[in-house]
This record gives structure tokens, sequence and C-alpha cells, in this order.
């Protein structure tokens, strides 16, 4: 008879053990959800949007926003766009320095031919910019059309 007792309370130990169990992971599970769907809401709402070099020279000249060359210096000092500010996306702290950069600003961002400035605009997005305009086909496309560059 003691045997029956004990197993029915061991019983009854584990079964309170696993319902604990898993109201702790229900009650978790809903908050995380939130902030997953809060972070990817952020995310969604920072569109990256590609433009020719008509729109972009439009954009730059606007006023409203940063004008971002992500090459190398070495490439920047062979031209650029005017009033470009260069921090090379290659170097370690890349993310640390668009950190600086206001949020409030749209942000103009390009490269050589593209590739690099759509990896940018990927990055800034992922840190919290929400205005973010990709030079298509970069400063190359820029200058065949005949916009300025300086040096």
């Amino acid at each position: 008879m003691d045997c029956i007792k004990n197993a029915n309370l061991n019983i009854m130990k584990q079964t309170l053990f696993l319902l604990t169990v898993f109201f702790l992971i229900v009650s978790c599970g809903p908050q995380q959800r939130q902030s997953d769907e809060k972070q990817e809401n952020q995310v969604q709402k920072a569109k990256i949007h590609n433009v020719n070099s008509s729109k972009f020279h439009e954009l730059s000249q606007s006023g409203n926003g940063i004008v971002l060359d992500v090459r190398t210096l070495a490439e920047s000092q062979q031209g650029h766009i005017p009033n470009a500010i260069v921090i090379d996306i290659h170097q370690k702290d890349f993310e640390n320095k668009i950190q600086s950069l206001p949020r409030d600003k749209e942000i103009y961002v390009y490269c050589t031919v593209g590739a690099r400035s759509s990896q940018a605009a990927y990055i800034l997005q992922e840190n919290g910019f929400e205005k973010i305009y990709n030079l298509d086909g970069g400063i190359i496309d820029w200058a065949k059309n005949g916009y300025p560059i300086s040096k």
C-alpha cells in the first residue's frame, strides 16, 4: 500500500513539475514573439529605395539628407559626388561610424557600381535608418549621365 502511495506521490510531483515548466515556457513565448514582431516591423518600416542617377541627383540636391560614399578613401579621392561623406564599408568600424549619422535625415548611399552600397543600405536599415536611397549603377552611372564629380 505504501508503494502505491509513493508511486502516486511521485506521479503528482512529476505532473506538477511538468505543468510548471510548461507554464513558464508559455508565459515567456508571447513576449519574445512581440519583441521579434516589433523588430521586424522596424526593419519593414525602413525601406531601401534603389534609384537611378537622375533621381539620386534630385534627392541629393534637396538638402534633406546626407550623401554617403562607401568606397575606400583612395577610390573617393579619384572623384566623388560633391559633399559626400566617405565611410569605407570594408573598415571594421563601419557600423560604429554610421551611428554618428543623424537618423532624421535621408541617407543617399553610393559606391562604384552599386554592390557595396546595396550592402551598406542593408546595414543602415538594420541599424535603424529609415530613409535610405541607393544609387543604382553607382558613381559610374552618375558620371556617365554627366552629373558633377569633385576631386
